[in-house]
């Protein structure tokens, strides 16, 4: 019985540890939802503000000014440059060009850190998540460009380096090798046919330096650290503290009676 009680103290005492370690470390580089992505976000809310009826300026400005810290710090000054003139021009086609410019950019960015980090399969998988979601805030601008007719191998480009990613399974059960040269060729049919189509406005608007969306974007960590904590796995350690220690308290009462 004392080896018993002496064995449920040594668990209690390894879930409070447990405990204190895990929300600090759960979650502790993010990428936010891997289905959406904050500049394709912003992207469409502008484009509803300005396609309104009476363009809303004022919400269009606000919602750009969310994301342009991380525009600056992506893509660099000359962009958010550009971006400004064409806002303080309140020009909406210069605006929505740019922003599509913006969008290729951030294409890019995810591609690069994805083809750069391709043997960590859980960043680069989330990293392509990104990456599409761009692409479908683009998508319905396709229509009337030569991609049009290539939409359907642009799907299936994606759910192919999908699949080059491989998968390192479960304890080896469904492990499948990885392909980077297929990874690589298909994120490079994607770009290669969607970058050429939305150069931003730049000098041709009167904004400066003629900005090019196939240039490198300015280097920056793929991911940011954060303090967050996972609550699931916070409540569920605690879950387990209280249920061991009404056992013990339980087994000591026993004893006594």
């Amino acid at each position: 019985m004392k080896l018993l009680k002496v064995r449920t103290l040594i668990a209690l005492f390894s879930v409070l540890l447990m405990a204190g370690i895990f929300p600090a470390s759960a979650g502790a580089y993010s990428y936010g939802n891997a289905n959406t992505e904050a500049v394709a976000e912003t992207f469409k809310l502008i484009v509803s503000k300005l396609n309104a009826d009476s363009p809303d300026w004022t919400a269009a400005k606000a919602a750009y000014a969310e994301t342009r810290s991380e525009i600056d710090s992506h893509f660099g000054k000359d962009v958010t440059k550009e971006l400004d003139d064409a806002f303080a021009a309140q020009d909406k086609d210069r605006v929505l060009k740019d922003w599509k410019g913006v969008l290729v950019l951030n294409l890019d960015r995810r591609f690069t850190y994805a083809e750069q980090g391709f043997e960590n399969y859980s960043d680069t998988k989330l990293l392509l998540a990104k990456a599409r979601a761009t692409y479908e805030a683009l998508k319905p601008y396709l229509s009337g460009t030569p991609a049009e007719g290539k939409l359907t191998e642009l799907d299936q480009a994606f759910d192919k380096a999908l699949e080059a990613l491989g998968n390192p399974g479960l304890l080896g059960v469904g492990k499948k090798d990885p392909n980077p040269e297929a990874f690589k060729q298909n994120i490079k049919l994607i770009y290669d046919t969607i970058a050429p189509l939305f150069p931003m406005a730049g000098a041709a608007a009167g904004g400066g330096a003629t900005l090019d969306p196939t240039a490198s974007p300015a280097a920056h960590a793929p991911m940011a650290e954060t303090n967050k904590t996972n609550a699931s796995v916070t409540i569920g350690a605690i879950a387990v503290v209280v249920l061991l220690a009404a056992l013990l308290f339980w087994r000591m009462r026993r004893r006594k009676a």
